[in-house]
């Protein structure tokens, strides 16, 4: 048995644990809110999101990955890849969480490209909302099984879901400042491809076909590069839901065939 095989088994043994582990973590971040309470500073509130962030973390592992793993009654395969998925995704997330948390604190110097910065600056305010609206659909299913199950089977719900996100990341900036919406160049790149992401991520919603679902995952795929490229990295996050998307709808099938 291979380390991501393990690393799986090890999500799910330890959700079958969340009657214990979410009041634990519950409990820490409180005391994280006590200690900025009493010392307030940027390392104690950094403290706070970090504890919050990782107690949002075990409750997406556990209404995602592993309701996947115990959908397919547990088969080894299927544990190996949430497992290989979903380490990749932890390493990738904190690593850019604790760079951008180095850079606020002055334990780094920021990047000398000024645009990368904005972008992960922008990113930072809207995170908490990003999380809550991937968490809310999951933890809705919780409770739903089989239907949550059978709609994931007939249209590739994730590469929908997160495409939508994306545009509004997108669609965000121009709203923002209308006012000034043909002044920059960035804000119009924004609006135009948000409009593109928001009408592609609706047709496998129409047309919930693996051909047609596997050729919008790669212009999904190549939308997302050039957001980062023409409109500030979409606020980092249009960027990157925009190619998870991708991921997913080139990777759905419909369940049973």
């Amino acid at each position: 048995m291979d380390f991501f095989t393990r690393f799986g088994l090890g999500l799910v043994s330890m959700w079958r644990r969340k009657a214990i582990i979410l009041p634990a973590l519950f409990a820490v971040n409180l005391a994280t809110w006590f200690y900025f309470w009493i010392r307030p500073s940027l390392l104690s509130f950094s403290l706070i999101v970090l504890t919050l962030a990782i107690f949002l973390t075990v409750i997406f592992i556990g209404v995602i990955p592993v309701v996947i793993m115990e959908e397919n009654n547990c088969d080894l395969n299927v544990i190996r890849k949430m497992g290989l998925g979903t380490f990749v995704s932890l390493i990738i997330v904190y690593a850019l969480f604790m760079y951008v948390s180095s850079v606020i604190l002055a334990v780094i110097k920021p990047p000398p490209y000024l645009i990368v910065m904005m972008a992960l600056l922008f990113a930072l305010p809207l995170t908490p909302f990003i999380v809550l609206a991937i968490l809310v659909p999951p933890l809705i299913g919780y409770f739903i099984r089989d239907k949550w199950r059978s709609l994931r089977g007939r249209v590739p719900f994730w590469g929908i879901y997160l495409g939508i996100l994306s545009a509004l990341m997108l669609l965000l900036m121009p709203v923002m400042y209308f006012r000034v919406l043909f002044v920059s160049t960035s804000l119009i790149n924004a609006f135009i491809l948000g409009g593109v992401t928001l009408i592609l991520s609706l047709v496998p919603l129409l047309y919930p076909r693996p051909e047609i679902c596997r050729v919008l995952g790669i212009i999904m795929v190549f939308l997302g590069i050039l957001m980062w490229i023409l409109a500030v990295g979409g606020l980092t996050w249009g960027s990157v839901l925009a190619i998870i998307s991708g991921g997913y709808l080139y990777d759905w099938r419909p369940r049973g065939k």
